[in-house]
Protein backbone atom coordinates (compact mmCIF):
# COMPACT_ATOMS: atom_id res chain seq x y z
CA UNK A 1 0.00 0.00 0.00
CA UNK A 2 1.04 3.57 -0.62
CA UNK A 3 -0.24 6.80 0.84
CA UNK A 4 -0.78 9.82 -1.40
CA UNK A 5 -0.70 13.19 0.32
CA UNK A 6 -2.00 16.30 -1.49
CA UNK A 7 -1.98 19.93 -0.37
CA UNK A 8 -4.60 22.00 -2.17
CA UNK A 9 -6.30 25.37 -2.00
CA UNK A 10 -9.73 25.15 -0.27
CA UNK A 11 -11.39 26.36 -3.47
CA UNK A 12 -10.27 23.27 -5.39
CA UNK A 13 -11.91 20.77 -3.02
CA UNK A 14 -14.88 20.36 -5.37
CA UNK A 15 -12.62 19.51 -8.31
CA UNK A 16 -10.84 16.95 -6.09
CA UNK A 17 -14.17 15.35 -5.17
CA UNK A 18 -15.10 15.05 -8.84
CA UNK A 19 -11.69 13.55 -9.67
CA UNK A 20 -11.98 11.13 -6.74
CA UNK A 21 -15.36 9.96 -7.99
CA UNK A 22 -13.92 9.33 -11.48
CA UNK A 23 -10.93 7.44 -10.00
CA UNK A 24 -13.17 5.40 -7.62
CA UNK A 25 -11.48 6.86 -4.53
CA UNK A 26 -14.01 6.73 -1.72
CA UNK A 27 -11.88 6.77 1.44
CA UNK A 28 -9.75 9.85 2.04
CA UNK A 29 -9.08 12.26 4.88
CA UNK A 30 -9.29 16.03 4.52
CA UNK A 31 -7.45 18.13 7.10
CA UNK A 32 -7.24 21.92 7.36
CA UNK A 33 -3.63 23.05 7.59
CA UNK A 34 -1.81 26.38 7.58
CA UNK A 35 1.14 26.86 5.26
CA UNK A 36 3.86 29.50 5.33
CA UNK A 37 4.26 31.82 2.41
CA UNK A 38 7.38 31.97 0.23
CA UNK A 39 10.10 34.29 1.58
CA UNK A 40 9.55 36.93 -1.12
CA UNK A 41 5.89 37.36 -0.08
CA UNK A 42 6.18 36.63 3.65
CA UNK A 43 7.39 40.06 4.72
CA UNK A 44 4.66 41.94 2.86
CA UNK A 45 2.34 43.97 5.02
CA UNK A 46 -1.37 43.97 4.32
CA UNK A 47 -4.05 46.51 5.13
CA UNK A 48 -7.38 45.29 6.53
CA UNK A 49 -10.01 47.74 7.78
CA UNK A 50 -7.43 50.40 8.41
CA UNK A 51 -5.05 48.16 10.38
CA UNK A 52 -1.73 46.89 9.09
CA UNK A 53 -0.73 43.27 9.59
CA UNK A 54 1.78 40.78 8.22
CA UNK A 55 0.30 37.75 6.51
CA UNK A 56 2.44 34.76 7.50
CA UNK A 57 0.15 31.70 7.18
CA UNK A 58 -2.25 30.68 4.43
CA UNK A 59 -5.16 28.26 4.80
CA UNK A 60 -4.78 25.02 2.82
CA UNK A 61 -6.30 21.53 2.83
CA UNK A 62 -4.27 18.33 3.14
CA UNK A 63 -5.81 15.19 1.67
CA UNK A 64 -4.52 11.72 2.58
CA UNK A 65 -5.58 8.60 0.72
CA UNK A 66 -4.38 5.01 0.57
CA UNK A 67 -3.98 3.21 -2.75
CA UNK A 68 -2.46 -0.02 -4.05
CA UNK A 69 1.24 0.00 -5.00
CA UNK A 70 0.69 -0.53 -8.72
CA UNK A 71 -1.99 2.18 -9.01
CA UNK A 72 -0.22 4.95 -7.05
CA UNK A 73 1.68 6.59 -9.92
CA UNK A 74 -1.30 6.55 -12.29
CA UNK A 75 -3.62 8.03 -9.65
CA UNK A 76 -1.04 10.71 -8.78
CA UNK A 77 -0.68 11.70 -12.46
CA UNK A 78 -4.43 12.00 -12.91
CA UNK A 79 -4.80 14.03 -9.71
CA UNK A 80 -2.03 16.41 -10.87
CA UNK A 81 -3.79 16.93 -14.21
CA UNK A 82 -7.29 17.43 -12.80
CA UNK A 83 -6.74 19.08 -9.39
CA UNK A 84 -3.37 20.87 -9.84
CA UNK A 85 -2.27 20.58 -6.17
CA UNK A 86 0.39 22.77 -4.58
CA UNK A 87 2.28 19.65 -3.55
CA UNK A 88 1.84 15.92 -3.84
CA UNK A 89 3.77 13.13 -2.15
CA UNK A 90 3.64 9.35 -2.49
CA UNK A 91 4.74 7.62 0.70
CA UNK A 92 5.47 3.91 0.99
CA UNK A 93 3.86 2.05 3.87
CA UNK A 94 5.67 -0.95 5.26
CA UNK A 95 2.71 -2.06 7.33
CA UNK A 96 -0.68 -0.41 7.71
CA UNK A 97 -2.00 -0.17 11.27
CA UNK A 98 -5.71 -0.22 12.02
CA UNK A 99 -6.95 1.03 15.37
CA UNK A 100 -10.42 -0.08 16.42
CA UNK A 101 -12.25 0.92 19.55
CA UNK A 102 -14.96 -1.14 21.20
CA UNK A 103 -17.09 1.03 23.46
CA UNK A 104 -18.61 -1.97 25.22
CA UNK A 105 -15.21 -3.30 26.34
CA UNK A 106 -13.73 0.17 26.97
CA UNK A 107 -10.46 -0.94 25.47
CA UNK A 108 -8.54 -0.09 22.33
CA UNK A 109 -7.13 -2.83 20.15
CA UNK A 110 -4.34 -2.25 17.65
CA UNK A 111 -4.02 -4.79 14.85
CA UNK A 112 -1.40 -4.89 12.13
CA UNK A 113 -2.81 -5.41 8.65
CA UNK A 114 -0.55 -7.48 6.38
CA UNK A 115 0.51 -5.75 3.18
CA UNK A 116 1.12 -8.93 1.21
CA UNK A 117 -1.89 -10.00 -0.93
CA UNK A 118 -1.35 -13.65 0.02
CA UNK A 119 -1.44 -12.81 3.74
CA UNK A 120 -4.43 -10.50 3.30
CA UNK A 121 -6.39 -13.28 1.58
CA UNK A 122 -5.72 -15.59 4.53
CA UNK A 123 -7.42 -13.16 6.94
Amino acid sequence: MKRIELVIDPGTLDSFREAAKVLNLSDYDVTEVRRTLPARIRERQRLYRGLEFVLDLVERLKIDLMVADDAAMQIARELIESVRPESIAILKLEQAVVVTSQAALRSTRVAAVPTSPALAAAH
